[in-house]
């Protein structure tokens, strides 16, 4: 199930977002590509998996007794650690409202999803290595990291 989640998402990635990968230089991304994974792995990938997908899912069901309550709780919890994302504004009531939209609209569906796929399976580390460990983190967030570190 992780390698079907990951090839899908990792072909999806590579089509929409992935040029700016395949325009490295070979060097750049055997150097960039493991330092990506790495990197986000440990700060964002493994804390969300570990706080929301091994903690708080299971609570929610049991809590709830219900699997969609919890599959909607699981994607406003998933929405919610996104509000402080880089491109939210907060200087206005006109900027916070259209931020907190764009949360909502952006991450509470992939949120969802990965909650339903972690409940389907009763694993969440199929969300970790399926949906980020590879794509986008790798695919897209590379560029990024060897910008960031100079990777020549």
């Amino acid at each position: 199930m992780i390698g079907a989640v990951c090839l899908i998402e990792s072909l999806f990635e590579l089509g929409s977002f992935g040029g700016g990968l395949l325009r490295l230089r070979l060097p750049q991304i055997l150097l960039g590509a493991p330092l990506s994974f790495v990197l986000f792995f440990i700060g964002t990938v493994l804390p969300t998996m570990v706080l929301i997908y091994a903690i708080l899912i299971p609570r929610y069901l049991k809590l709830t007794g219900s699997a969609t309550t919890t599959v909607l709780l699981g994607g406003l919890t998933y929405a919610l650690m996104h509000i402080v994302e880089g491109w939210s504004a907060f200087d206005s009531s006109r900027d916070a409202a259209l931020s907190l939209i764009f949360v909502v609209l952006g991450y509470l569906g992939p949120g969802m999803i990965k909650t339903f796929i972690t409940l389907r399976t009763g694993n969440a580390w199929v969300h970790a290595l399926g949906y980020h460990a590879v794509a986008p983190h790798v695919i897209v967030d590379t560029p990024l990291i060897v910008q960031a570190f100079g990777i020549r």
